[in-house]
């Protein structure tokens, strides 16, 4: 143990950077679990959106949402997630299911969501692209 004490005194730079990488690690984590916990697949969304219990919120940028969406989507850029809830109001009992291109940046939406007061605010594993590639439909130009 004294190696040890010895080791940290000499060497502080080597023991501050380990503590940096460890402290990494669990926010990696802690990240990771939130976005499991909150993360349904595209046969789940699909389950949800038929039974009228869920609605898409698309969080990419307009010309990506116009290309192409998910059935149905509400489209609030993730720039404007603060600015335009009002737009959500009427889906105040519903479940959000809150998708990008790959999954990527929903986190973030849904934690502003959540925010706001949103109770039941869901995350496409994925994203688009999990949707594209389980062959289910989308609307849009593309």
């Amino acid at each position: 143990m004294d190696r040890v004490i010895e080791f940290s005194t000499n060497h502080p730079l080597l023991i501050a950077s380990l503590l940096a990488v460890l402290a990494a690690l669990v926010a990696n984590e802690y990240l990771n679990y939130r976005r499991s916990r909150q993360a349904i697949d595209a046969t789940d969304a699909t389950r949800l959106y038929n039974q009228d219990a869920a609605v898409f919120i698309d969080v990419r940028n307009e010309n990506a949402f116009q290309a192409s969406h998910l059935p149905g989507a509400v489209n609030i850029p993730m720039a404007y997630i603060d600015q335009r809830q009002d737009r959500l109001k009427r889906f105040k009992q519903r479940t959000l299911v809150v998708y990008c291109d790959n999954g990527q940046r929903t986190l973030k939406a849904i934690q502003a969501l959540e925010g706001q007061g949103w109770s039941d605010v869901r995350q496409l594993r994925g994203g688009i692209n999990a949707w594209r590639e389980a062959s289910l439909p989308t609307e849009g130009r593309g």
